[in-house]
């Protein structure tokens, strides 16, 4: 059955037309991904279908009176900024609370005045309560509440006490757990840290809702979406499968159609040109005019649009630096003045030149600070913050303060990076901004705008340390993978706070976890990282503080043993990925066709299970080395 039928769909925003006959129809239960360039009218296409906007032309059904649900706007202010996070929560459970406060009424009665009506009465509901989930509303809150990353403290705090971030999660735990015929999501995973992240994907696979999400994180629409729905021109086009098969499939499509058009074209100018050298020929212009007919019938196959153009990004070649970039040693980091309690404490650590580590960790662990600490623009309480030789660090906050809203792109392009006026137009132009468009006002960017802009300032100031703190934010997919290449390519040392798992696993080489205020490194890349706190969680007592990396002043001992782990855990890695592709071939149902294949990667599979088990065994007696030799 049908949630929502949306039929030639046509909206205006001023002289722009920014749906031009779009319709979709979503199945009670699917899954759907919208994707879609920044400002392609994704979000002009949700609120039509929650009802908040008209459509020009076209019209929305919902079958059966179907409940559409789509987080508030406005989100806490006046006085429903004064209930609390317990009330706000809860108070979605409303029809189940009035049958609890019922059930209760019923017993005191029939504690009272027992009878059959009574009873029956109770019985029926006291079953639908039951049925509907009665008796773990409460549990479910928490759940939700929890897993959006708030601590049991948070719940009597007023609303309005809490950052935008903050109230955009407990809008959205609200609107999950009211479970709606049609979830309409707006890029959900912003303000979340990786284990919400996780949390949420689970929960939207789990619920009986539709969902139709926007989102540019392709790690979530490939774990949650059933199908795709690509925004382009105005129109929809459906893919079946999640953002993986979704690119494979639009990418094969592409292939198809430019075959098919170079085969139209190349028929079309041979007919023509038969018709050109006959058509004056006596012998010949009857067959001339009988070709001309057949062109005319013929259809014309126009070749696909190449997709617009997209930002080009270079980092450039970096200058060498010294082989220490950062060290940090026992740094001990408050905030205020009056130097209250540590927000950062016993922190060491040294990133060595060519390295991409990202920092992850929940929020609020103090990523941010540490990434402040190490650009220089905090100063430690205690221990030492170092930049080594010939280090040229950039700096791009999550705020993107470094801009000057009152300045033109032109003119705050030449002031931050020293270019003449032409030099800096060329550069805007690789970061899309043409024409115009450089005279706009810094203070009337989208929050995309403005980080393309920041990122052309970086790029033009061939730095070789960079410090980037969530830059992929507002970028839609295009901008995030021309990002990703640039990173991947780039021969300079970067720090990255990133939740993107796609730049993650493109991208970082080592990963430090900032949890409690303490450092947790992990000497490989995102999948390494997964695979170690997957084993943690599984024996939480067995989480031990990682070694330092290979550093001046080490032993010849400590060094060789630093080395060691390095390359088994290395082979780790190599191994994991292995067996993760194996396991994805002997879930598919074609492998089991080829016997002879099928036995060979059920043989393999197994193998490689007992060299992991010996190299993990491995990897903890060096462990046990490191610690006894100080390392």
């Amino acid at each position: 059955m049908k949630v929502i039928v949306a039929s030639n769909l046509v909206k205006h925003q001023g002289n722009l037309r920014v749906l031009s006959g779009a319709s979709l129809a979503i199945e009670a239960g699917e899954k759907v991904g919208l994707v879609g360039r920044n400002g392609a009218g994704k979000t002009t296409l949700l609120e039509i279908l929650a009802g908040r906007l008209r459509p020009d032309e076209g019209s929305v059904e919902y079958p059966g009176g179907a409940r559409v649900g789509m987080t508030d706007q406005s989100l806490y202010a006046g006085e429903r900024g004064q209930i609390t996070l317990e009330q706000e929560i809860v108070s979605a459970f409303e029809p189940l609370m009035r049958r609890e406060a019922e059930l209760r009424e019923l017993e005191e009665r029939l504690s009272g005045e027992p009878s059959k009506e009574l009873l029956e009465r109770y019985g029926r509901l006291q079953a639908e309560f039951e049925r509907d989930g009665g008796y773990s509303y409460r549990a479910r809150a928490a759940s939700a509440i929890s897993g959006l990353g708030f601590d049991p403290e948070d719940w009597k705090r007023p609303l309005s006490s809490f950052s935008g971030g903050e109230q955009s999660r407990i809008a959205l735990a609200r609107l999950l757990l009211e479970e709606p015929d049609l979830l309409l999501l707006d890029e959900p995973t912003n303000h979340l840290d990786l284990k919400a992240m996780e949390w949420l994907e689970e929960f939207l696979k789990g619920i009986r809702s539709a969902v139709l999400v926007v989102s540019h994180d392709r790690h979530f629409l490939d774990a949650v979406a059933d199908c795709i729905l690509e925004l382009e021109e105005g129109r929809l086009e459906r893919y079946s499968g999640n953002y993986t098969r979704y690119a494979a499939e639009k990418a094969a499509r592409q292939e198809r159609l430019a075959r098919k058009a170079k085969a139209n074209a190349e028929r079309r100018a041979q007919l023509e040109r038969f018709i050109e050298r006959n058509r004056a020929k006596a012998r010949k212009a009857s067959q001339a005019k009988s070709k001309q007919k057949l062109l005319e019938r013929m259809e014309k196959l126009e070749p696909p649009r190449k997709d617009r153009r997209g930002m080009r990004l270079e980092l450039g070649g970096a200058a060498r630096s010294g082989r220490v970039v950062l060290e940090m040693e026992d740094v001990e980091y408050a905030h205020g003045e009056d130097g209250g309690e540590s927000a950062l404490s016993e922190v060491n650590l040294v990133i060595e030149r060519g390295e991409k580590v990202a920092l992850v960790g929940p929020n609020g662990a103090g990523k941010s600070t540490l990434m402040r600490l190490a650009a220089g623009e905090l100063a430690p309480r205690r221990g030492s913050v170092r930049l080594g030789h010939n280090v040229h660090p950039a700096y791009q906050d999550q705020q993107l303060t470094g801009l000057d809203d009152r300045k033109t792109l032109l003119r705050e392009t030449v002031d931050k990076t020293g270019l003449d006026a032409e030099d800096a137009r060329d550069l805007l132009g690789a970061f899309l901004f043409s024409g115009d468009e450089v005279f706009k006002k810094v203070s009337s960017l989208s929050g995309g705008e403005r980080s393309r802009l920041a990122l052309a300032e970086i790029v033009a100031g061939e730095a070789n340390f960079l410090l980037l703190d969530e830059p992929t934010n507002n970028l839609d997919i295009p901008s995030r993978e021309a990002l990703e290449e640039a990173l991947a390519a780039y021969g300079g040392t970067a720090l990255i706070i990133s939740h993107d798992r796609y730049l993650l696993r493109r991208v970082a080489d080592r990963i430090i976890e900032l949890e409690d205020g303490k450092l947790h490194d992990y000497p490989g890349g995102y999948d390494y990282y997964r695979s170690h706190r997957r084993v943690e969680a599984r024996e939480p007592g067995r989480r031990k503080e990682r070694r330092r990396r290979v550093r001046p002043g080490q032993s010849p001992e400590q060094s060789v043993l630093a080395a060691r782990l390095v390359a088994v855990e290395g082979e780790i890695e190599a191994v994991e990925r292995r067996i993760s592709r194996l396991e994805k071939e002997l879930a598919t149902a074609e492998l089991y066709a080829d016997g002879r294949r099928s036995r060979q990667v059920v043989l393999e599979h197994r193998e490689l299970k007992g060299m992991l088990e010996r190299l993990y065994a491995d990897w903890e007696g060096l462990l046990e080395e490191a610690e006894r030799a100080g390392l």
